[in-house]
């Protein structure tokens, strides 16, 4: 996804992740609001196991949707997955910032939930554009405000969580990357540039079960990465331990907002 090939929420099941999380109704909404069609060339970037990329050559033509990701292992998940449910897509390893692909090669070209973990999003997005015939579609969803929107949370606590996501911030983790997208569309010189907001998780009663999977996943995962970052291991690790516990509370209300935004290459 990005140079030096570092992915924040990098795991034995991040596969198994993506997947649970992927809701394919949302996606197919997304993909509508966002334009794509039948009979377009698509393209989706930082694909993974191919869960967006699945509803994409569905939405498209049997044949016509394309995934880039930088991982070798969930791109074979991903075409192992395609193959059972019978759809013809081709996967392809390769980085967000140097896509492996001619120049005006698509009609849709598409990235949900990269932006957030890269260094520069705006060199991906010139790779989008790049890639993405003239008139073509270019859209990129994510989220605003993800793993701060938590109350309450113990004093001590929510200071420990505010300097561990300063810590990631120096990864690319961007948590407030939603609200950036529509001026780097502007600045990147596309055209009819449209936005949608709606809620993306909202919990009042703590983390539902359907849900627990993925942040448990995402807590200990991220909780590593400052480990290696910052040491102190014990107290990362009861940070860790502590919203995660924090985060099954019945009183615990947490929101976070998907941003997704549209525009044509000029």
């Amino acid at each position: 996804m990005s140079e030096g090939r570092f992915y924040l929420m990098e795991n034995p099941r991040e596969g198994e992740r993506l997947e649970n999380k992927t809701s394919p109704d949302a996606v197919e909404a997304q993909l509508q609001w966002a334009g794509l069609a039948a009979g377009m060339q698509a393209l989706e970037v930082g694909c993974g196991t191919g869960a967006v990329t699945r509803v994409m050559a569905r939405l498209a033509d049997p044949g016509r949707a394309v995934g880039i990701d930088q991982s070798a292992e969930r791109l074979e998940a991903g075409r192992a997955i395609a193959a059972r449910t019978g759809l013809e897509i081709h996967f392809e390893e390769g980085d967000a910032n140097h896509l492996p692909l001619p120049a005006t090669s698509f009609d849709f070209s598409f990235s949900r939930f990269l932006f957030e973990y890269l260094p520069d999003p705006p060199r991906a997005l010139s790779e989008l554009i790049r890639v993405t015939r003239p008139g073509g579609i270019v859209a990129v969803a994510d989220l605003d405000g993800q793993i701060e929107s938590f109350h309450p949370l113990e004093p001590t606590l929510a200071a420990a969580l505010d300097e561990g996501l300063r810590i990631l911030r120096n990864t690319g983790f961007d948590t407030r990357v939603g609200r950036k997208l529509y001026a780097w569309f502007l600045q990147a010189g596309l055209r009819d540039v449209a936005v949608d907001v709606s809620p993306y998780q909202v919990y009042a009663g703590g983390i539902p079960d359907g849900d627990w999977f993925n942040w448990k996943t995402k807590i200990a995962t991220t909780a590593e990465v400052i480990v290696q970052r910052a040491g102190d291991r014990a107290r990362w690790e009861r940070l860790r331990d502590d919203l995660l516990k924090a985060m099954r509370s019945p009183d615990l209300f947490y929101c976070c907002t998907m941003v997704a935004v549209r525009g044509r290459v000029a």
